[in-house]
């Protein structure tokens, strides 16, 4: 997989991020999405060896590139990024997954659930109020400590129903459970790229299995 290429690609998008230049690259881009498919294929086997997948395949994982305008103030007719999210059930599914980034400059692996649902939310919010331990043993597990960082989206105070002095509020404060490890550029396209990003998202499987024991 020539990674270098695709993040090539996304920078020029982002500098000719209109549908004249996109047209005049299509071939490429396709070329660069079969190969972002094929990732994405051998993405979900690797996975599958330390978590159940269900049947789901590279569609189900995979994003278009063009970006939807029609509530937007940015008109910007590409995304200039790309995603792959493998979870059972698809990139649709409630379920906590694996998220894997491809933006110059701002690569990424990630894991957990972004924007659950309400329902969800409230879930995971009480199990973890209920026990905290239980979710401070996962996400103090040295693997895990050691290698990501929680993205910082959460209420600026005790989430409603909730009280302001519990010792653990930082903990239920969040909007969306996600940890998350940023890479440089260099590290996304050596040779070990697809071996080492499996080996980061096996170390994520327990914080996933954590959550989806609780959404499911």
């Amino acid at each position: 997989m020539d990674v270098s290429r695709i993040l090539d690609f996304l920078s020029q998008l982002k500098v000719n991020n209109n549908r004249d230049w996109f047209a005049a690259h299509k071939d490429t881009y396709l070329e660069i999405n079969k190969e972002i498919n094929d990732f994405a294929e051998q993405m979900i086997l690797n996975i599958s060896q330390f978590d159940d997948l269900g049947n789901i395949s590279a569609k189900d994982c995979t994003y278009r590139i063009y970006r939807d305008i029609r509530f937007s103030a940015d008109k910007s007719p590409f995304k200039t990024h790309i995603g792959v999210y493998i979870c059972k059930g698809g990139k649709n599914s409630e379920l906590a997954g694996y998220y894997i980034h491809f933006e110059p400059g701002n690569c990424m692996v990630a894991g957990g659930v972004w924007c659950p649902s309400k329902e969800n939310l409230e879930y995971i919010r009480r199990y973890i109020y209920n026990d905290p331990q239980s979710y401070l043993n996962v996400i103090n597990q040295k693997t895990f400590a050691d290698n990501f960082a929680m993205m910082d989206d959460k209420l600026k105070t005790a989430p409603k129903g909730y009280p302001k002095d519990f010792e653990h509020i930082d903990l239920i404060r969040y909007k969306s459970f996600v940890p998350f490890k940023n890479f440089s550029d260099e590290d996304f396209c050596a040779d070990d790229f697809e071996d080492n990003i499996t080996r980061h998202l096996k170390m994520m499987q327990p914080y996933n299995a954590y959550l989806n024991e609780i959404i499911e």
